[in-house]
């Protein structure tokens, strides 16, 4: 089903919590009354939408049969102590909305699957393409929104809005950083956003960084056809995952109005499904980054 995730961390943790219970056969009422709680706790908790102290989290546990010579009972008490942590994106005055549950995912997961149909992915944008961007969507821009919100409303709300998007690529390079694979349709090769001079200095450094193994940039060409990126509606998507404890997988998709619509469990399988169909349509790293250099001549020529 669909749902907003507040902390990514919050929400696995209270995934978790719900089968353990479940499996030890122990009611909510129960659970409530282990940690000196009503029922209504245990449900928010398994939620997402309320922390639980150490000593509540060991005592329920406990109570589910998991002690600590369990290998998960040290993962969950870890977990929570991430999941009680403020992010700097959690800061007031910095990112709210669709913008911080976007933040909150990617730097949370261990991998990061995305497909782009029409522009970059954010976490590849150089700064001038980033601000062709950010400054070409109607509507006012605070920086505390995604691109379907809108465009800055001053020069100062769009360089706040580059900084945050500036500042969200910093996790490709920080240690235990997420594997991100990024697969763009070709058409994004070829919407010159910002000019054919911005556009080519961006291709170049996506040419670079299809070079590598890290992060993964593949393109799926024309020549493919129709293929699951054009399925439906055709947009984009994100699959983040999080090997555990506990292993969690989302998918998410931006909805016009700037709504996140982020599944997991059954309803997330339709994103990696398309996330494997798309990597076996794309070029393969030489062959997109030839690509890609190619068309960036190509702007640079016509710049």
């Amino acid at each position: 089903m669909a749902r907003p995730v507040a902390t990514v961390r919050r929400y696995r943790l209270g995934m978790e919590l719900r089968r353990l219970r479940e499996r030890a056969g122990v009611t909510q009422d129960t659970a409530g009354a282990c940690i000196d709680a009503d029922d209504s706790k245990i449900s928010r908790v398994e939620s997402g939408r309320s922390p639980l102290s150490r000593p509540e989290l060991v005592e329920l546990l406990r109570l589910y049969g998991v002690t600590e010579d369990h290998a998960e009972f040290t993962g969950l008490l870890e977990l929570n102590r991430e999941s009680r942590r403020r992010g700097w994106w959690q800061q007031p005055g910095v990112a709210g909305g669709p913008l911080a549950q976007l933040i909150d995912l990617e730097t949370s997961a261990a991998t990061v699957f995305e497909f782009s149909p029409l522009l970059v992915p954010d976490l590849l944008q150089t700064e001038r393409y980033a601000r062709a961007v950010l400054s070409g969507v109607p509507g006012p821009r605070t920086g505390t929104e995604t691109d379907a919100d809108a465009d800055a409303d001053t020069d100062a709300d769009l360089e706040r809005a580059v900084r945050i998007r500036m500042r969200r690529q910093e996790q490709l390079v920080r240690p235990g950083g997420p594997a991100l694979v990024c697969v763009l349709d070709e058409a994004v090769l070829h919407r010159p956003v910002g000019g054919p001079a911005v556009h080519a200095q961006q291709l170049r450094r996506l040419a670079r960084l299809a070079a590598r193994p890290r992060p993964a940039v593949r393109v799926v060409p024309y020549a493919r056809g129709a293929h699951a990126g054009t399925a439906g509606a055709g947009g984009g998507f994100r699959l983040f995952g999080y090997p555990g404890p506990p292993r969690a997988e989302y998918g998410c998709a931006e909805q016009r109005d700037g709504r996140m619509l982020i599944q997991d469990g059954d309803a997330a399988r339709p994103y990696r499904e398309a996330a494997e169909q798309l990597r076996r349509h794309a070029l393969g790293p030489a062959e997109s980054a030839g690509l890609i250099g190619a068309v960036a001549e190509e702007m640079a020529r016509r710049a």
